[in-house]
């Protein structure tokens, strides 16, 4: 691992114990085993390190690579696996290979979004991911209807955003309830959800 991915890592682990990005120079210091002009050589500033951390761990983590996602089997079948994909692609996390740990992505959120929201490239990916997600749903619904999979009588894109609101709902409640069987509440919740826009 190169020494500045080492930097980003640990520092993302401090801010995580620590439960804050208020974090000093020093700390990031004695995280990293680095002195404070090895840990220059490679940024500028904390600030420097706090923008490449909201980089790696919320824009590059927000941003969905579709081509991933395995479409099989039936209309019903394609839309629930994408969005599985999709709500897993969340939860699931990144490794961080200086320590063998995955990123508890409930917490990281939790920290990084306040802060985050106000990035302009975070706001950007947040809203073009949205929109990603909208038409890629748009098209599995536009196929589904041509194989009369899915009732034609509201329009494909009504149907993409009510399956776009249930999967943020489920995304809501795995930040809310740490305990909550995620998959479980998306399997009830996606089979109302068909139900409701199975053909007829």
């Amino acid at each position: 691992m190169n020494t500045k991915d080492l930097i980003l890592e640990k520092t993302l682990k401090l801010i995580l114990d620590k439960g804050t990005i208020d974090i000093s120079i020093s700390e990031i210091r004695n995280c990293t085993g680095l002195t404070t002009g090895g840990i220059y050589y490679h940024f500028s500033d904390k600030n420097d390190i706090f923008e490449a951390i909201m980089q790696k761990y919320m824009v590059d983590y927000i941003k969905i690579d579709f081509d991933k996602i395995h479409l099989e089997g039936s209309t019903k079948d394609r839309i629930h696996d994408a969005l599985l994909y999709i709500l897993h692609h969340f939860i699931n996390g990144r490794e961080i290979e200086s320590i063998n740990e995955k990123i508890n992505y409930r917490s990281v959120f939790m920290l990084l979004t306040s802060t985050g929201y106000a990035n302009d490239d975070v706001r950007r990916v947040i809203s073009q991911t949205g929109n990603d997600i909208g038409i890629f749903l748009t098209d599995l619904v536009e196929d589904g209807k041509m194989q009369n999979e899915i009732r034609k009588d509201f329009s494909s894109k009504n149907i993409a955003e009510s399956l776009y609101i249930m999967y943020m709902g489920i995304q809501c409640v795995w930040l809310d309830f740490p305990s909550a069987d995620i998959d479980l509440i998306f399997e009830k919740n996606f089979e109302m959800a068909w139900q409701a826009i199975e053909y007829q």
